[in-house]
């Protein structure tokens, strides 16, 4: 039902006429999108997390990268072993090379899952780091960055896994004063 204003002359709609549209606008669209969802979600992979047991059942891209190595009572840690080892000496160390180490970088490989993963072990240095493992075939990475201090538990830091039966390597870097990467293995 319209109604006119006699004072502007402007017809509009009865409240309860917009209202009752309204809804069956919002009811209609819902409806469509409603059904849309399911017609798109009805065909889509069902993504999953990459897990150590799953890795280890299965060694892959799409089950290993991003997992914990500890992670499913450590599956992928039985045999797993340290590949290379170096230290990152400070950039600002006057004897740079021959200066105090700041924290050993490691990289990890496990045969059982056929992964990589970056360690940092600090040697007296504490603050902010970050331990990356690298795939070369692709250029794919992993980080982990935490407060890494001289003892204790923050001691040591690891990133996840990376699916790397080819070569790869671990960095490490604090984001201002030091930071290096080991060879390709």
């Amino acid at each position: 039902m319209r109604i006119r204003n006699r004072r502007t002359g402007i017809d509009r709609q009865e409240p309860s006429t917009v209202r009752r549209q309204a809804r069956r606008t919002i009811l209609a669209g819902s409806g469509a999108l409603l059904a849309l969802t399911a017609q798109f979600s009805a065909g889509a992979p069902v993504a999953h997390a990459a897990s150590a047991a799953a890795c280890a059942a299965s060694p892959s891209t799409a089950n290993c990268d991003g997992a914990d190595a500890a992670a499913d009572g450590g599956a992928c840690l039985n045999g797993s072993f340290v590949v290379q080892s170096y230290p990152i000496v400070p950039h600002f160390d006057e004897n740079y090379g021959r200066g105090p180490v700041a924290a050993k970088v490691e990289l990890w490989w496990s045969p059982t899952c056929q992964t990589n993963w970056g360690r940092i072990v600090s040697t007296g240095y504490s603050g902010f780091a970050t331990v990356f493992v690298w795939r070369q075939a692709d250029g794919a990475h992993q980080a982990y960055s935490n407060r890494l201090e001289s003892s204790g538990y923050w001691s040591a830091l690891y990133s996840d896994m990376l699916y790397s039966p080819g070569p790869a390597q671990a960095c490490a870097d604090d984001g201002a004063s030091w930071g290096g990467c080991g060879l390709w293995v």
